[in-house]
């Protein structure tokens, strides 16, 4: 067994979203136990997996770091929080090499937080970054997010439907958040007692989408959140205005007679639409499903193809998915193709199922895909608390899950 090196990696500014930063890595998936398979560990228990395929002629001894982050995800400046000699990996990630007769990839890479040896425990809640360095090269592969929360009650969320009468059909359609959460008592004897005036924020997430978050603030209040009981221990926080959207479309790539290997596939049904007002099928909440084990656990190439009318051929159309995070990112932008008249983009992906959807112009999401209180998803949301000690942390007291209703009507005033 090769002697342990230990590196120590300067801490950057800030956290950014899940990204990949060599060409080796092919891959990343991080998924949690909690709906919509969100990125959420339960302190030391229910953990989120990490997994990611690597292509290379030689195996490269990876290892990974954890970074606590506020709310914002910056990182905490605290040694306290960030122990620079208890937040990496103290051995090699675990790997398997692949499948006899894979073409694209050479072995994948899987571990657990917590769980990988080194980082059995987490210090606090909170905001996580997940850094993936090959060690002897010193050298950043990837990074990725987790939440680590203290409690899990699904019952402080409430999601109704609801007109909003400052819109037209069918962007009136949303729906309103709301959390009740009562803090504890400080008890004379606690160590650590819980302030009101420290509970300030909430976050929403849609699905999977983690790019995308819906705050509500204390100290940044907007038209569509309000809060009750500031400064006291029964705290109403609600949000208004979250578009459900429409059920994500969705790519089956697993049947291999459907769609051979080694070739570039295309949509067997010819060029997605525009489904303004279209209600999609159920979809699976913005997951995936990839396949493992066999010959065909590979990569394929896969042209998604949009068909909309050429008036609108300067629009800038990008595709996201579980495949990228679902991120906006230029290297998911759609090109046009005067050829075919379609907007079209090839992306390798694992072979697998995935839910994806369009955005218009990098911020709209509704305008190729529609709105409708009939789309179910999954929000989370997460309550923050801001602790004092150690120079000041932000710990998440509570992560709440819930489906929107769906249905035709309001639920809500």
């Amino acid at each position: 067994m090769r002697t342990l090196v230990l590196l120590f990696f300067a801490i950057v500014v800030s956290c950014s979203g899940q990204t990949i930063y060599s060409e080796r890595i092919k891959g990343i998936r991080i998924n949690g136990t909690a709906k919509a398979n969100f990125p959420i560990v339960l302190m030391d228990s229910d953990p989120v997996t990490i997994s990611f395929d690597v292509d290379g002629t030689t195996l490269e001894n990876y290892r990974v770091k954890i970074f606590h982050c506020d709310k914002d995800w910056n990182i905490t400046q605290s040694s306290f929080i960030n122990d620079e000699f208890r937040n990496y990996s103290t051995s090699q990630i675990p790997y398997e090499i692949v499948p006899s007769g894979v073409k694209y990839y050479r072995w994948t890479y899987s571990f657990q937080i917590p769980g990988v040896k080194g980082l059995e425990h987490l210090p606090q809640s909170g905001n996580y970054k997940i850094e993936v360095w090959n060690e002897d090269k010193n050298e950043l592969l990837a990074d990725g997010k987790l939440f680590a929360v203290e409690k899990i009650d699904d019952s402080v969320l409430t999601i109704f439907n609801r007109y909003l009468q400052s819109e037209i059909s069918p962007q009136n359609q949303v729906n309103k958040a709301v959390l009740f959460f009562m803090l504890p008592t400080p008890q004379i004897a606690d160590a650590s007692p819980l302030y009101a005036n420290y509970v300030k924020t909430v976050d929403i997430y849609r699905n999977r989408e983690i790019e995308t978050r819906h705050r509500i603030d204390v100290d940044n209040r907007n038209a569509n959140t309000f809060i009750d009981g500031v400064g006291t221990n029964n705290l109403k926080f609600m949000i208004d205005n979250l578009q459900p959207g429409n059920e994500y479309r969705r790519v089956d790539l697993r049947n291999t007679d459907l769609f051979p290997p080694y070739e570039i596939l295309r949509p067997r049904n010819g060029a997605d639409v525009s489904r303004w007002q279209w209600q999609g099928a159920e979809d699976q909440n913005g997951t995936s499903v990839i396949v493992t084990g066999n010959i065909y656990a590979d990569y394929v190439q896969f042209q998604f193809e949009l068909g909309r009318p050429e008036e609108n051929t300067n629009d800038k159309i990008y595709i996201v998915g579980d495949f990228n995070d679902w991120k906006v990112d230029e290297k998911w932008r759609l090109q046009y193709d005067d050829t075919i008249k379609h907007y079209k983009l090839l992306a390798w992906l694992r072979r697998g199922a995935y839910d994806y959807q369009y955005v218009l112009n990098g911020n709209d999401w509704t305008a190729l895909e529609g709105n409708d209180w009939r789309t179910m998803n999954v929000y989370t949301a997460l309550l923050y608390y801001h602790d004092v000690r150690f120079g000041g942390f932000d710990r998440i007291l509570v992560a709440a899950q819930k489906k929107s209703p769906g249905g035709t009507e309001a639920t809500s005033n």
